[in-house]
């Protein structure tokens, strides 16, 4: 049965009674059932795929490329509380999901989560013929501005793919800046202050006053360091500095955000609202980064971004996804109130179709919203199915000078 036969069967229950005082019968349901879930490994991306005895079919973006067999033991196990259930029960099938186990938490949870959640989004927006935007209460905003990366080994290229990106109309980039001791599989602090310090001078420059800078710091430092970062980035007036430590003990953060006026962001390795908690509520950021691919999904980052509302604090989504994690961030983006930028891979280079597409439009530094049904992107299953998973790569092995472990 097709979404038109569907929704053909509501018409009547939606017709107004004339006279006085009209209303409107209430509508029924769809009385959808899941009948089969499936994991996708395809390239180095996992995905999920829900079917329902209805005909549709829905796809989500649970990728977390540090750990995707984790992820997809995940989705395994997650799967068989899923058939037989209504899948526009979203919310109830969320906490299905997290409640039902025993174990919950964690970067392999929130990333299968996630994937599920898009998934029961993108089925039930095309259910009704709406983008999942719409479901989430409507759009708050009209576009969604965003942020582009710059990344190379020599300040004077970083400058340079900055100023590129300024002249395609985007007002805000992010960079990091680690490379000399990465390429040795070590790091140093004060070698890496003093590299991303003349990498933020040399962007400046070629940018100019009004663009926006993201300084990336991928948790590296310890807080005296961060602390040392913040106060040589200050004259060149960084828009945040992310993960300036890391993110296991939030209640460090307090020490470098009483000692800069620079805002912090933090929240790409948060996994659920749990995790946010505590520095939403004790403020130690003033922007917070959840990622719709890792944090729950849809439903998830909805309630973050209403949490943080509560603290005037915004978020700006985290998002190193293809076509359908950016098109859930950007879904999300645009019906919560409190967004300030999205991260936006896609504007860095031009993409070639894929697996997923298509990617947003752009209008200048802005993306526009996807019109379609659902998520608005369509699933080449053969594609995908195509192409071999490949293995992750084993991540930096980073060392100290002394020969101890330094963070990734």
């Amino acid at each position: 049965m097709d979404r038109r036969h569907l929704l053909g069967g509501l018409t009547g229950a939606a017709l107004l009674s004339g006279g006085s005082g009209a209303q409107t019968a209430p509508a029924k349901t769809l009385k959808m059932k899941i009948t089969k879930a499936e994991p996708i490994l395809t390239g180095n991306d996992v995905y999920i795929k829900i079917e329902t005895d209805a005909g549709i079919t829905g796809y989500g973006d649970a990728t977390n490329h540090f750990l995707p067999y984790s992820v997809e033991g995940m989705l395994r196990d997650l799967i068989p509380y899923l058939i037989g259930e209504d899948p526009e029960r979203i919310e109830y099938l969320w906490q299905v999901c997290w409640r039902r186990r025993f174990q919950r938490g964690g970067p392999s949870t929130g990333s299968a989560v996630a994937g599920i959640d898009m998934a029961l989004w993108d089925i039930k927006g095309k259910a009704y013929g709406v983008p999942v935007y719409q479901l989430l209460g409507g759009m708050a905003r009209t576009r969604a501005r965003v942020y582009g990366h710059v990344n190379s080994k020599t300040a004077a290229d970083e400058a340079a793919q900055a100023r590129e990106r300024v002249s395609r109309g985007i007002t805000a980039v992010r960079f990091r800046a680690f490379h000399i001791g990465d390429a040795k599989d070590s790091h140093d602090h004060r070698s890496a202050v003093a590299e991303q310090i003349e990498h933020l001078a040399a962007i400046r420059e070629a940018v100019g006053k009004d663009t926006d800078i993201l300084l990336e710091c991928h948790g590296r430092y310890d807080p005296e360091w961060a602390i040392k970062l913040a106060e040589l980035a200050e004259p060149y007036r960084p828009f945040l500095i992310e993960d300036p430590i890391r993110h296991e003990n939030p209640q460090a953060l307090a020490t470098v955000r009483a000692s800069t006026r620079i805002p912090l962001a933090i929240g790409e390795r948060y996994h659920s609202k749990w995790e946010f908690r505590e520095t939403i509520a004790n403020q130690y950021v003033t922007y917070l980064r959840p990622d719709v691919c890792h944090c729950g999904g849809i439903s998830e980052i909805k309630k973050i971004g209403a949490f943080g509302e509560v603290y005037y604090q915004s978020l700006i989504p985290h998002n190193n996804a293809g076509a359908l994690g950016s098109a859930a961030t950007l879904h999300a983006a645009l019906a919560i109130p409190n967004v300030e930028l999205i991260e936006a891979p896609w504007v860095n280079a031009p993409q070639k179709q894929g697996v997923v597409w298509p990617f947003p439009k752009m209008d200048g530094g802005y993306a526009l919203p996807l019109e379609g049904p659902g998520l608005g992107v369509t699933f080449d299953e053969k594609l995908a199915r195509s192409i071999p998973f490949r293995q992750p790569v084993m991540q930096p092995r980073l060392n100290a000078p002394d020969g101890s472990v330094r963070d990734f």
